[in-house]
C-alpha cells in the first residue's frame, strides 16, 4: 500500500489536541464515579453548538451522573448518518494521574497508576474532530455521539442507554489496543457464575467429623477444571474465591466468581455446563450443595466483511496510507450491547497500549491519527 498520510492531519489543531487529552486524564473517572468529565465534556460540546443530552442511567446502578449523547446536524442529507462514540469511565486507580509526554509518549509519571487513556484518547479525538468540522465549516451528514458511563463494569451504562434518539444504524467506537488500522468486528458471548458452595460448620478442634468443608469442595471443583485457553474461540476463568468465618471453624459457605467467553454459543453453552455439572459433582461428593447462578453479561457478535459500518472503516484507513486488519476479540465492550439492540458498530483501535497496567501509555502520533480516521469516516460519501 503507498505511504501517504491522511490531508485532515494538517487540519487537526495538535496542540489544542494534546492539550485536551491531558485535561481529560487528570480528571479522574473511575466507574460510576464519572460526573466531573461528563460535565467537561458537555461543556465542550455547548460551546460546539452540539445539542446534548444525559441520561438518568446511572440511578439504576449507583454511578453519580448518565450517559452523554449528542446531535451534531449535518449538512448533507442525502449522507448515510452514523453515531461515533467511546466510554468515559476508567478501571480503579492507584494513585494519581500525572501525565507527562515523553520520547513521543503520553505516561503516568505516578508508576504505581495507570495513565486512563482507555478510553480518553478517543474522547479527545472525537472532540478534536467535531472541532475541527465546525471551524472549517466540513459538510457530513448527521452525527450522533454516545459517551457511556461504567463500561469497565459490566457495560452498565450501555446496558441502560436508550437508543430510541440515536437514529443512525451504524457506528464506530475507538476502544481497542494498538496502532491505529484494526477493524474488531467479532466479540465472545460472555457468562458470568455466582456459586455458592454450602457445607456444615462444627468446631476444627473438638468435632471437625460433624462439619462439611466448604472450601475443599469449592478446591476439588477448580482442581478437576482447567481454566484458561480452550480454543481459539473460548476461555473461562475462576475469578475470585471466599469462605470460612474463622480458623477454628469448618467452613460453611463458600463463594466462587468465574466467567466463561466464546465467539460461539454453542461452545459457551457446552462450556457452561462443564463448569456447573463440576462444582455440582465436586460439592456432592463432599456432602456439600451448590447453588449455581449464571448470567449472560452480554450477547456476542459477528459483523461481516461487506456489510457498511465495516466497508466505511476500511475505506477510511485506506485513505490514510493504512492497510485495514480485521480480527475477532475475547474482550467485550460497548458495541456488543449496541448490536444486541439492532444497532451494527464496529470497534476500532485506538492507539492505547498496556491498558490498565500502570505502564500504559498513548504515543502523541496516534492520537493524531485516530483524529484523522474519525474525519475521514465522518466524510466519505456514503448515500443512504
Amino acid at each position: 500500500m503507498k505511504n501517504k498520510e491522511s490531508a485532515f492531519l494538517r487540519l487537526i489543531d495538535k496542540q489544542r489536541l494534546l492539550g485536551n487529552f491531558i485535561k481529560l486524564l487528570k480528571i479522574k473517572s473511575p466507574s460510576k464515579y464519572e460526573k466531573d468529565i461528563i460535565n467537561y465534556i458537555s461543556k465542550i460540546l455547548e460551546e460546539l453548538e452540539i445539542s446534548i443530552k444525559v441520561d438518568s442511567a446511572g440511578i439504576k446502578f449507583g454511578s453519580n451522573t448518565g450517559n452523554l449523547t449528542g446531535y451534531l446536524k449535518g449538512d448533507l442529507k442525502d449522507r448515510l448518518p452514523l453515531f461515533l462514540g467511546a466510554h468515559v469511565d476508567t478501571v480503579c486507580l492507584n494513585g494519581d494521574i500525572v501525565p507527562a509526554v515523553k520520547n513521543g509518549r503520553i505516561v503516568n509519571e505516578d508508576k504505581n497508576c495507570i495513565l486512563g487513556g482507555d478510553d480518553k484518547v478517543a474522547i479527545a479525538a472525537i472532540l478534536e474532530a467535531l472541532s475541527v468540522i465546525k471551524e472549517k465549516k466540513i459538510s457530513t451528514g448527521d452525527i450522533y455521539l454516545i459517551f457511556t458511563i461504567a463500561e469497565e463494569v459490566a457495560v452498565l451504562g450501555a446496558r441502560y442507554l436508550n437508543l430510541k434518539d440515536i437514529k443512525a444504524k451504524y457506528g464506530f467506537f475507538f476502544d481497542g489496543e494498538g496502532d491505529i488500522g484494526t477493524i474488531f468486528n467479532e466479540a465472545p458471548y460472555h457468562n458470568n457464575f455466582r456459586i455458592t458452595i454450602k457445607g456444615r460448620a462444627a468446631h476444627s478442634g473438638i468435632e471437625p467429623e460433624k462439619g462439611v468443608n466448604s472450601i475443599k469442595a469449592a478446591a476439588d471443583a477448580i482442581a478437576a477444571l482447567n481454566p484458561g485457553r480452550v480454543d481459539s474461540a473460548t476461555t473461562y476463568n475462576i475469578g475470585l474465591i471466599s469462605g470460612g468465618s474463622a480458623i477454628n471453624i469448618v467452613p460453611e459457605k463458600t463463594n466462587v466468581t468465574a466467567e466463561a467467553r466464546s465467539l460461539s454459543l454453542e461452545k459457551l453453552d457446552k462450556i457452561s455446563d462443564h463448569i456447573k455439572g463440576t462444582f455440582n459433582a465436586a460439592a456432592l461428593n463432599c456432602r456439600a450443595k451448590a447453588d449455581i447462578k449464571i448470567e449472560r453479561e452480554y450477547d456476542g457478535f459477528k459483523i461481516d466483511e461487506n456489510e457498511i459500518s465495516m466497508q466505511i472503516a476500511k475505506k477510511a484507513l485506506i485513505n490514510m496510507g493504512i492497510r485495514p486488519k480485521i480480527v475477532s476479540t475475547g474482550g467485550g465492550s460497548d458495541i456488543n450491547i449496541f448490536n444486541a439492540k439492532g444497532k451494527m458498530a464496529v470497534n476500532l483501535s485506538a492507539g492505547m497500549e498496556n491498558v490498565h497496567t500502570n505502564k500504559e501509555y498513548v504515543k502523541v502520533r496516534q492520537l493524531e491519527r485516530l483524529t484523522a480516521l474519525i474525519l475521514e469516516i465522518c466524510t466519505l460519501d456514503v448515500r443512504k
